[in-house]
């Protein structure tokens, strides 16, 4: 333990000193002149130029899209990047929601949502749901039933248009409804087609959705155009291959409703955007700054040193941790950045190879293993020597000041540090100590891949340290650090989470005001045969939690919710298919001259309201 404490101090070393003073190797060369000017970048222009104060702001991120066709994407910076161009249509702030494409949210109270009554006999024709499960057979029944069917309707906005002028209607939302149905668009999850009876169009400018009889859902407000993004351009899009959209141009410039468009999009460097004229809020003035730049450099601490030299205005989350908090609080002190510290419902997590995708046995199948290793994982340590105390452990798929989480916190175990447990559990479960200390089962030692995002000092040395916990206990995890975008969070069988080609991942899941009971269903793990659409990594698949976890998100009522949502969390917690580490604090910074910019801590997007920031002169 004496060594492991040495190595520790080592780590943390190590990353404050990056975090004061950067890498030693320049993904984007620094520029000269002045820090504080700025100019009005065109396309093509090299945007590692000084901003000014006539028009541009820098935003910068430590990670690039994987692609700018939303619907296909998994990647959080191209949430971020999407949000000034294609904003999400209903917004999440504060654990409640906001409508912007819609002049209302719809909801049984104010009429946008009713419940009808559907007879199903042995005349009816496609799928219905009973016990949350879809049914297509109607020889099953003794007799008929009657289903209840919510419907659903939503209304534009007065004025929202396509960048090029032609009005969004409701066509454009039935359409990208049927790109999400599609089977050669490559989506995450088909789980609201899969519940939907039918869209349909009520006039231009109105539409309506019908979920299938029997299937009760929570947050039926959510379920326009097929996945909860936003409209796709039918007008554009209507008569190409569904298949090829993702790898055309389009997927690079798509086209914008928003306050920004795209005018040029470099790949792993920057995107750059100006004001959308046919936006509808430009009547008000709005975007009131006119030209936005988001430009990608891989590392942190090269981010930071970009703050600092005026290269870059703004940071969100994708590009500052906790860990240069140190280096942050100084900025703040010089009274030229405003620096942000926001409890966030990120939370970073260890996921097991409950089953691994490529045939290769895993020790994780064993949930003795998982909970040993568990219990080898000082959390708390983690917390208190990389991530300077500012934040707390999480014991389940939501933080504890969320709505869902259990009101009896005895409930939940929350795995305090205890290696001798762990050992004890690794013993019950076959693992004996061979002479290298290296545990030993049926001749194989247990030696694994841990594998993590590059270019992420916080990460890094957190994964340094479970290391060196898993170490203490007699596990050999071999580090390995990789791409986000081209690697970890790939599609499809080749990407190291989809393929669930790893034995132990540590990245972030986003949770937000509805519980993240999804995450860990059956139907979410990620195959050849459903197309990799599921982010369930890690092959978890248990009907108990199915049962529970379904039947909470038909329940409309949060009170008639919460006892089942504490059974899903229990059955997780007790399985442990991840283990969650600790809340993430969302840090931001922009320069003082720089207004309107605030992170949320439900908001999946740091710049949300992007178009009503201001720029001093």
């Amino acid at each position: 333990m004496f060594e492991r404490s040495k190595r520790l101090a080592a780590i943390v070393l190590t990353g404050a000193i990056l975090a004061a003073c950067g890498s030693g190797t320049s993904t984007t060369q620094p520029t000269t002149g002045s820090t504080n000017a700025t100019a009005v970048v065109e396309p093509g222009t090299d945007t590692g130029a000084q901003p000014s104060s006539d028009g541009t702001v820098i935003i910068g991120m430590s990670q690039s899209p994987d692609t700018l066709f939303g619907m296909e994407s998994q990647s959080s910076a191209t949430t971020q990047v999407l949000n000034s161009v294609q904003p999400v249509c209903i917004t999440t702030l504060s654990y409640d929601y906001q409508p912007v494409c819609f002049s209302e949210l719809p909801t049984f109270e104010n009429g946008g949502a009713v419940e009808e009554t559907v007879t199903i006999d042995e005349s009816y024709t496609g799928p219905f749901v009973i016990n949350n499960e879809i049914v297509t057979d109607t020889s099953i029944l003794t007799g008929p039933i009657e289903l209840p069917q919510v419907k659903v309707t939503w209304k534009l906005v007065d004025g929202i248009a396509w960048e090029d002028g032609t009005p969004v209607t409701a066509d454009d939302f039935l359409f990208a409804a049927e790109l999400y149905a599609n089977p050669g668009t490559k989506v995450a999850s088909r789980f609201t087609i899969e519940h939907t009876a039918k869209y349909e169009k009520v006039d231009d400018q109105t539409f309506s959705w019908y979920g299938l009889p029997g299937y009760q859902d929570s947050t039926y407000f959510l379920n326009y155009a097929g996945g909860a993004l936003g409209p796709e351009p039918k007008h554009v899009l209507g008569s190409v291959d569904a298949a090829t959209i993702g790898g055309s141009d389009y997927a690079s410039k798509p086209l914008a409703y928003g306050a920004y468009k795209i005018d040029e999009y470099v790949p792993q460097e920057r995107v750059v955007l100006s004001a959308n004229p046919n936006y509808w809020g430009a009547k008000q003035g709005l975007p009131k700054i006119a030209n936005v730049i988001y430009k990608f450099v891989t590392n942190e601490d090269q981010i930071l040193q970009q703050l600092q030299s005026g290269e870059i205005d703004v940071v969100g989350q994708i590009g500052l941790s906790l860990a240069q908090a140190p280096s942050l609080d100084e900025l703040q002190a010089g009274n030229e950045f405003d620096i942000q510290y926001v409890p966030a419902t990120v939370w970073e997590h260890i996921d097991f190879a409950v089953e691994r995708g490529d045939g290769i046995a895993t020790p994780f199948a064993d949930p003795k293993v998982r909970q040993a290793a568990a219990y080898a994982i000082n959390r708390q340590e983690i917390i208190d020597q990389i991530l300077f105390g500012k934040t707390v452990a999480m014991n389940s798929f939501m933080p504890e000041d969320h709505w869902a989480y259990p009101s009896d916190a005895s409930a939940i175990n929350s795995y305090d540090f205890n290696p001798s447990k762990a050992i004890e559990l690794l013993k019950e479960a076959g693992w004996v100590a061979g002479d290298d200390g290296i545990l030993v089962k049926d001749g194989q030692p247990f030696k694994i891949e841990f594998f993590t995002t590059e270019g992420n000092d916080t990460r890094q040395a957190v994964a340094q340290l479970v290391q060196e916990y898993l170490r203490d206990v007699g596990i050999d995890a071999e580090l390995q650090f990789v791409p986000g975008t081209d690697s970890l969070f790939k599609n499809g069988s080749e990407g190291i989470l989809a393929g669930r080609r790893y034995d132990l991942a540590l990245y972030a899941w986003v949770s937000g005001p509805e519980p993240s009971t999804p995450l860990y269903l059956c139907s979410q793990v990620p195959t050849a045969e459903n197309g990799y659409a599921g982010q369930n990594n890690t092959g978890y698949c248990n009907p108990d939690y199915d049962k529970v976890a379904l039947e909470s998100q038909s329940i409309v009522e949060r009170a008639n919710r919460l006892p089942l949502l504490s059974q899903a969390q229990q059955i997780f917690n007790r399985d442990l298919p991840t283990l969650p580490l600790y809340q993430r604090i969302n840090v931001g910074a922009a320069r003082k001259t720089i207004s309107g910019f605030k992170l949320d801590p439900t908001s999946q997007q740091d710049f949300y309201n992007i178009e009503t920031w201001e720029l001093a002169q």
